[in-house]
């Protein structure tokens, strides 16, 4: 049974991200974690005397305490409301569980994934009031710290399946890995992964060839039609042509490998997360590189 870990901050487009949730879920039978972080903003004063409290202490420690109260009830409302869809579906095997702490959202959200070691993290690209400063940055850090798959749903309307799956491939050593990693999570759905690079300028002169080793170790998978294989020249970073190939291929999810450095990391990740990631408006499935 797989074990799901859910950040969630009760954001408008929560419901989006359970859906994906449970429809992963429902296939092989999955325990859900839905897990909640009161994020304390909130300056605390410190005293010179632990027996004494000044009024601003007492009044920032009453308001967490609401804060907490509030943000517990909520997560019990959540709860309760996802298990009410998993009996309405019959799904049997599946469960679900909550956990709600106080603290800084990245250092806790590491904490319960190195406890909790869930098989996936499922998470919003956006946070509470269409933040994506706060949620775009905790969904970036867990992408990059999480050494297992990470799948953010962004604000979209409706679900859009697991059918198209675009694979951006830096060619390179840890691409086998990644789409042998793709193929095991979507086994159990009708699914076809479209394996694109993106040519742009550079000294390198080997990506053909690159591409080409990458093909034959999944000769049989092309052979059978659920694979293919893409060089896209490009002169630049280009939203256009990105959002076309998208278009085109009727792509449902873009899957990336969230290296630090080199061509994927500057596409797909930090340096033009605003402008390009996000802006696809699709979900993101991110494959840690094979320990």
């Amino acid at each position: 049974m797989k074990k799901i870990l859910i950040p969630i901050d009760f954001s408008s487009h929560t419901d989006m991200t359970l859906t994906y949730a449970l429809e992963m879920a429902k296939v092989e039978g999955a325990e859900i974690l839905l897990f909640h972080t009161c994020f304390d903003q909130i300056v605390m004063t410190d005293t010179s005397f632990p027996d004494t409290l000044d009024m601003s202490t007492i009044y920032n420690e009453e308001l967490m305490k609401e804060i907490s109260r509030q943000a517990e009830k909520n997560l019990t409302e959540l709860c309760e409301k996802v298990k009410r869809q998993i009996a309405h579906q019959h799904l049997e095997q599946v469960s679900i569980t909550s956990v709600g702490v106080i603290g800084e959202i990245e250092h806790e959200l590491k904490l319960i994934c190195k406890e909790y070691q869930p098989d996936f993290v499922v998470m919003g690209t956006r946070g509470k009031g269409n933040n994506l400063n706060v949620w775009g940055k905790v969904s970036t850090y867990v992408i990059d710290h999480a050494n297992v798959p990470v799948f953010t749903i962004p604000r979209i309307s409706s679900f859009r399946g697991f059918r198209n799956i675009m694979f951006a491939t830096d060619l390179g050593d840890g691409n086998v890995h990644a789409i042998r990693k793709i193929s095991d999570i979507f086994k159990a759905f009708d699914h076809f992964i479209h394996v694109v690079h993106f040519l742009i300028p550079t000294k390198k002169k080997d990506e053909k060839d690159r591409m080409d080793a990458l093909k034959k170790s999944f000769h049989k998978e092309e052979s059978l039609g659920v694979m293919s294989f893409d060089l896209i020249k490009m002169k630049e970073v280009n939203q256009a042509m990105l959002d076309q190939f998208i278009q085109d291929r009727n792509i449902d999810i873009i899957a990336f490998q969230p290296h630090k450095r080199g061509l994927l990391y500057m596409i797909f990740t930090r340096k033009i997360t605003k402008k390009n990631l996000f802006a696809t408006n699709i979900p993101l499935l991110a494959i840690p590189a094979d320990k």
